[in-house]
């Protein structure tokens, strides 16, 4: 039985990595939820979603933007976030370089979970930061379960051991 030499290419190695490296960059890459399904259309607005014991606490930086312009609704169980980054008068003397303060409108949605109650929450705005904070249900809330032992009875000497 003959044997053939084949002489190792390692081009052609890295040529079939590149190939394979361009094929998954070339397929939409979208940043993962928290939960599948709650992010709902083109995010211009960034989020920290964030769990705490028995609230869920969404965070925005809306810098420059005045909070009687942010608008804030929940619409079944989707919550909206809506508002405008005012762009300031601009100088036509003004050679812009590199231009990267984004302006215009901004809106975010996010599906919330089955669990909260949305009616009782609680908006606050400090140094651009908008913070809302939307209670569980008490349902939905974390419980503490003690286990007892079966069997034992309180005040019983334990079984003797042989």
């Amino acid at each position: 039985m003959a044997t053939a030499l084949t002489r190792w290419d390692p081009s052609a190695d890295f040529a079939a990595m590149r190939n394979v490296m361009d094929r998954l960059f070339e397929q939409p890459f979208t940043r993962l939820p928290f939960r599948a399904g709650e992010d709902l259309g083109n995010p211009t607005l960034s989020l920290d979603v964030i769990e705490n014991g028995d609230t869920f606490v969404i965070k925005a930086a809306v810098p420059g933007v005045d909070p009687k312009d942010v608008e804030i609704s929940v619409d079944e169980d989707v919550l909206s976030i809506r508002g405008e980054f005012s762009k300031q008068e601009e100088s036509t003397e003004e050679n812009y370089l590199r231009r990267e303060i984004r302006y215009g409108s901004f809106q975010r949605q996010l599906r919330l979970p089955p669990t909260v109650e949305p009616e009782k929450a609680a908006a606050t705005f400090e140094n651009g930061l908008l913070t809302l904070s939307i209670p569980k249900k008490p349902e939905a809330r974390a419980r503490s379960i003690k286990i007892t032992p079966q069997g034992v009875i309180e005040g019983a000497a334990p079984p003797a051991q042989n």
